[in-house]
Formats: structure tokens, sequence, C-alpha cells
């Protein structure tokens, strides 16, 4: 898709270096990509944090052999 949008030049600049992007199409979708990437952890971790594992750690290694 093409869009016309206006960056902050040295945030862009920045951006390539800090992720040795070629282009500034390539630095603009890794950070899409993270934000994706980003937001994917936030929920798992939202819902990792309501799951209660009631297990002793005997009962845990017990369950790993």
């Amino acid at each position: 898709m093409k869009i016309t949008t206006n960056v902050d030049e040295r945030l862009l600049k920045d951006a390539m270096k800090a992720t040795r992007s070629r282009s500034q199409r390539e630095a603009i979708e890794y950070g899409l990509r993270r934000i994706l990437q980003e937001e994917k952890h936030r929920e798992f971790a939202k819902r990792f944090a309501e799951y209660r594992i009631s297990w002793t750690h005997d009962e845990l290694m017990r369950s790993r052999a």
C-alpha cells in the first residue's frame, strides 16, 4: 500500500541506523512489526497473570519428568 505522510527526518534516520535498515520503508515496517509484537506480548502477559497454578514445587518437578 502506498501512503504519503510527514515523518521527522532525524527520527527516521535514527531509526534506520538503530535497526540497520537499508531503506526508509524497511525501518517503518520494522517499527510496525515491533508494535504488533509488543502488543502480543502484553496480551500474553495479561492472560498469564490471570492463570493461577496451585501446584507445589515438588508436584511441578514431578510433572516435568
